[in-house]
Parts: C-alpha cells; structure tokens; sequence
C-alpha cells in the first residue's frame, strides 16, 4: 500500500512576506503622513490672526475668516458720521477648510491602503487648498487700507473733542502740527506667511508623489470622453 505523501509547505522567498498587510510601509507612506500633519497644523493656523492694523482710534487683528478683533479709544464716540467698520468675505477660508477636512481624510485612506484614487484626490485636495490660502492672503492684503481706514477718526467737531479729552487724560497725544507719532503698521502677520508656505509643500509634496496615479486618471477620463 502506498502512502501518500504528505505535501511541503509553500517555498518562502527571502524577504516576501507570506501574509501581506494592507497598511503601506512607512517609507511609501511618508508623504502623505507629513501632508496630513501639515493640513491639520493648517487647519489650526486659520484661526489665528492673518492681518495686523492700526489707527489713530486704536488697533484690529483679522484672522483668515475676515473676523475683526479690535479695540478702541472711543474718539468718534460723539461723532455723527464715525468711519465705517470693515467687511471681509469669509468664503474662501470656509473652502479651505472643507478642502482640509477632504486632503487630511484622503491622505489617511492612503497611508492605511494602496489607493491610487485615494492618492489623486490628496494631491488635488491639497491643491486646492494651495489656492485658496493665496486667494485668501490676498483678499486679506487688499483689505488693509479698508481696516486701517476703521480705525481711523473723523474730522469733525466731536471727533476733535474726544482727541483733545484723550489727551487731557493721557491715554492719547494729540496732534499738534510738527509733532511727530509713530503709529504701528498694518500688515498681514507671520501666521499668514507660515500657513501660505505649508500649504504650498504640502501640495508639493502631495503632487510629486502621486502624479503618475494623477496621469493614469487623467489618461482613463481622457479616454473615456474620445
């Protein structure tokens, strides 16, 4: 009687792991782990203020929202036609962050599986969000003269009267012809030139390495539409 021979376990090749897990290794996933961390440092950074500014009635900060926080040393406070407040549209920070929260849960389907549709949709997230922070600097840029203008004060009567009683009790100097002051200037802060150039690398870094996942998908659309 012959018996059967008992059959040898699968031949394992040096380095081949014979049970593959779906997390990608660190290496592959390197990128997109740093563009996840910068898009929620980013997300973060748009709270903070963008834009400093300053009059002769006191001083705001602005953050990526074109929300105003200032203060005041109530000058127009009898004025019949005080300067008007700034408005800033808040619709291109409020896409960015629906462009984060898309690039940060993109950029975590990535790292945990081998996506490609996943990895085009963080290089185009992170993209976007580029856009939209240098859309909104700018917006914030353009706007300095309106916010500096709204802490300015009025030329008349009342506003007068309430510099000279500022200076009466010294919270305030007033300008006497010749008299030299030094206001402080009205600019955009750190916090926006920082949040611009993390959202330029993450970008960078988004594009360099899924670009040819981003040309396959171009080619299939391509295709499709021919």
């Amino acid at each position: 009687m012959v018996e059967p021979t008992p059959s040898l376990p699968a031949r394992v090749h040096p380095g081949h792991d014979p049970h593959p897990s779906s997390t990608r290794p660190i290496k592959e996933a390197g990128p997109y782990i740093a563009v996840a961390v910068g898009s929620s440092v980013l997300f973060f950074l748009l709270f903070q203020p963008w834009m400093t500014a300053s009059g002769r009635d006191g001083s705001a900060t602005v953050n990526a929202f074109g929300r105003i926080k200032h203060t005041t040393r109530h000058l127009n406070l009898w004025s019949e036609s005080p300067p008007s407040n700034a408005e800033i549209d808040s619709v291109w920070a409020v896409l960015a962050i629906v462009a984060i929260l898309i690039a940060v849960i993109a950029a975590i389907q990535t790292i945990l599986h081998r996506s490609e549709a996943a990895e085009t949709i963080t290089a185009v997230a992170t993209l976007a969000v580029a856009v939209l922070v240098l859309i909104d600097v700018h917006n914030l840029d353009s706007n300095i003269p309106q916010v500096r203008d709204s802490l300015g004060m009025n030329t008349d009567l009342s506003s007068q009267l309430g510099l000279a009683i500022g200076a009466l009790r010294g919270t305030s100097d007033y300008p006497w012809p010749g008299h030299e002051v030094m206001l402080a200037p009205s600019e955009l802060t750190p916090w926006a030139f920082a949040s611009t150039a993390i959202a330029i690398v993450s970008a960078a870094v988004a594009a360099m390495r899924s670009w040819q996942s981003i040309l396959r998908g171009i080619t299939a659309v391509a295709a499709r539409l021919v």
